[in-house]
């Protein structure tokens, strides 16, 4: 539950969402004939009714300049959220109040008519945003060349891909120069550069202004584009606050559940090793070795969480091996927070050869200067079989560290690659090259 989310003090709001709740009835049985609605009919009054609240008093206010994000699994009550907030739907309880212009993108096509061309329906849709026919005659073809349709524009869209669906839609919605923009998943059925010309588009909206509410799967559109983000699940507000840290939150929170689930994919197998391992969901293999240890040292050879870039950084792996093993490979892997993949060595593709491993030991990786740039990092580490095919025991991202940038240093990316800047001023170059003759 929630009672007024705001980042923006005593600002006015131009979306005041208070207590709002949102329930629908859950029809169990499917009614296929005349006997079978009798009988639904008649039942009615033995059981109650049963309901599924997807909103439940979630409090929220818009103001101008605000960038939310909004995410969460599937069936949390994000685009539920979105259609009671731009009126689609009716709130159960609680009000929703609306004080400036708002343009919303929630679904496919949505406000289009599939038989009308879509110059009629830039038409329709511009005057569902509350534009007359005058501004829409003059923003016309700025609309046809943003959304890249050419002369499909006096097609009936029902002849469109749906590409060039949300390409008109979305095109319709920034041109209406609303105060708000609601944006719901639907940009990410265009292609690629169509992609990053909606986000750039929307960068230059929140510049001068414009408040966003936009619902992704894509986490990193929520962390580069939205100040804030609240995450939904089963109908109630989780967290709220700073995008970069509900996402993360958000991220550990999905790792640890897909894994929960494989674990138990694996228990239900009657697998001997995944009932045993079935204490940590980070964890496979077939354990004829297993990693009992994993150090990260710095430069003075010890263990460390915390590194600057530029650091030596060396990975110790301590195993038992319960029995001898034949050509292993070791292998590590390094995952930005954020699930981005940054590398994934082993000890054969670097040219590091075991005959075999029996008993204890350990393997160590070592890179004398640390290349990552600032953030946090979590750490795979894995034994594998010689063919690479047979996880002996994988420990996958177990192990974090963090990664601070120099004083005054700042890049973005995920790696630095040392190299040297270098100008030449045109007049010193044409000094230096004689005249021809």
């Amino acid at each position: 539950m929630n009672t007024g989310m705001s980042w923006t003090g005593d600002k006015k709001p131009l979306i005041d969402v208070v207590d709002v709740c949102k329930r629908f009835r859950l029809q169990r049985e499917k009614q296929r004939s005349i006997q079978d609605a009798f009988i639904q009919f008649w039942r009615r009054g033995q059981s109650a009714p049963e309901y599924f609240w997807p909103l439940r008093n979630l409090s929220l206010r818009v103001c101008a300049g605000d960038s939310i994000g909004v995410l969460g699994q599937n069936g949390s009550g994000k685009s539920t959220l979105l259609k009671v907030i731009t009126g689609v739907l009716p709130p159960t309880s609680g009000r929703v109040e609306i004080h400036g212009r708002v343009a919303s993108l929630l679904e496919l096509g949505a406000g289009f008519h599939p038989d009308l061309t879509g110059r009629e329906n830039v038409f329709l849709n511009g005057s569902i945003y509350g534009m007359d026919s005058g501004t829409i005659r003059r923003r016309l073809d700025q609309i046809v060349d943003f959304a890249e349709i050419g002369d499909f524009i006096d097609t009936p869209v029902k002849h469109y891909s749906s590409g060039m669906y949300v390409r008109l839609g979305f095109s319709v919605a920034v041109h209406t120069v609303p105060e708000v923009l609601i944006v719901d998943e639907v940009l990410t059925v265009g292609d690629q550069i169509f992609q990053q010309k909606c986000m750039q588009r929307i960068h230059e909206m929140k510049a001068a202004g414009v408040a966003i509410i936009l619902v992704s799967h894509n986490l990193e559109d929520i962390r580069r584009l939205c100040d804030h983000a609240i995450w939904l699940q089963n109908g109630d507000v989780r967290a709220a606050g700073p995008a970069a840290e509900i996402v993360d939150d958000y991220l550990a929170y999905t790792n640890e559940l897909y894994y929960t689930r494989r674990r138990a994919e694996q228990a239900a197998e009657n697998d001997p090793v995944a009932e045993e391992t079935a204490t940590d969901t980070r964890r496979w293999g077939t354990h004829q070795a297993e990693i009992v240890q994993v150090e990260l040292c710095n430069g003075q050879g010890q263990p460390a969480d915390r590194f600057h870039q530029g650091d030596l950084l060396s990975v110790r792996m301590h195993y038992v091996a319960h029995e001898r093993l034949v050509q292993p490979r070791f292998g590590l892997a390094i995952y930005r927070q954020d699930g981005a993949h940054v590398n994934g060595p082993n000890s054969v593709g670097e040219g590091y050869h075991l005959e075999a491993i029996e008993g204890s030991g350990w393997m160590e990786y070592k890179i004398d200067a640390l290349p990552l740039n600032a953030g946090r990092y979590e750490l795979t580490a894995a034994i594998y079989d010689r063919t690479a095919s047979v996880a002996i025991d994988h420990h996958h991202r177990m192990y974090s560290f963090e990664v601070v940038r120099p004083r005054g240093w700042s890049e973005e990316g995920v790696v630095h690659i040392p190299a040297t800047w270098q100008h030449t001023a045109a007049a010193a170059l044409s000094a230096a090259v004689p005249p021809k003759p």
